[in-house]
């Protein structure tokens, strides 16, 4: 690949800057040689100026976060977390939190479902969507009392339903909401049974586009994030539908680890998130794994170890 003088200059001068770093700090990765950082160091170059070279945004890219909690650059655009959960910190705290891009028409009916485990004994926010003007339309979140999440349409309007989910085991648990507004239907499934259920919840509304979904914070975006809404275990298989789905189907697509939301899909290649705070993007083990028989057990296995391949190869 040829890049032009200006850029070449650019990366010498990157280069000698992060060699500088080395020199007076102790380095990101312990027990790495000088000369193994510079080695990386060429390569995190390298893959910059092709991605540039390649006109990605790399502005756009996630952040990616070691153990350290210090940022470091993933090594390409793309993005499946398919096979990855995102690791709040204890304890919860309101830096700690994950923003998606919404969807750009309004919703009139929705399905969001998500993988999520916990121990913490604090209330909590799951997830908060708020529109382009910061103000929260959809948000599900456990009370004081920890164990009733409530689902909640237009928080001016003050519109919420309860439903008893007894989750803050440290197990993974699918919980899912569904909403329509003509007749302000709803639902809330744990783990493939309904848990609460009825109409009248904000009818004759709808979710304006051109949002943005925050996981794991809730409350009043404009003001400031609390606390007590932070959210502390781990989420993966966020997604999102424009519709109501049926039973048979969301109880299939529940189960089979390979959720694909039409609005948010977690096994898409290019889902953007940006993560704050000091959130780890981890490995996930779907939950079902354990009540399938052996072979397909065996199966899935290879075909992460597949994935976790390409990854690499990329």
């Amino acid at each position: 690949m040829v890049f032009t003088a200006a850029q070449r200059v650019l990366s010498v001068v990157i280069l000698i800057i992060l060699v500088k770093e080395i020199t007076t700090s102790k380095g990101l990765v312990a027990k790495e040689t000088n000369a193994e950082k510079i080695d990386r160091l060429l390569r995190e170059i390298e893959e910059y100026e092709e991605s540039e070279a390649r006109g990605e945004d790399t502005q756009d890219m996630p952040v990616v976060r070691g153990r350290s909690g210090r940022k470091k650059k993933p090594k390409t655009p793309r993005v499946n977390l398919g096979h990855r959960q995102l690791s709040f910190p204890a304890p919860p705290a309101t830096k700690n939190f994950v923003e998606i891009p919404g969807m750009s028409e309004d919703l009139r009916s929705f399905t969001i479902c998500l993988h999520m485990r916990t121990d913490s004994v604090k209330g909590s926010t799951l997830f908060t969507y708020y529109d382009k003007d910061g103000a929260e339309q959809i948000s599900l979140y456990s009370d004081e009392r920890r164990t009733k999440y409530k689902l909640r349409i237009n928080a001016r309007h003050h519109g919420q339903k309860k439903a008893e989910l007894k989750n803050l085991d440290g197990k993974w648990h699918v919980i899912c909401a569904l909403w329509e507004g003509k007749h302000g239907s709803y639902e809330i499934w744990s783990d493939g049974k309904i848990r609460v259920s009825g109409e009248g919840l904000d009818d004759d509304f709808k979710i304006s586009g051109g949002g943005t979904f925050v996981l794991g914070q809730g409350g009043d975006k404009k003001k400031k994030f609390k606390d007590d809404a932070a959210f502390s275990g781990d989420i993966s298989h966020f997604n999102v539908w424009d519709e109501w789905l049926d039973k048979a189907d969301l109880r299939s697509r529940e189960k089979s680890c390979k959720l694909e939301g039409n609005v948010i899909n977690w096994n898409a290649d290019d889902i953007k998130l940006t993560v704050n705070g000091k959130i780890l993007i981890d490995k996930f083990s779907c939950m079902w794994k354990r009540e399938l028989p052996a072979d397909e057990v065996d199966l899935l296995t290879e075909r992460i170890e597949k994935d976790k391949a390409l990854e690499e190869d990329d």
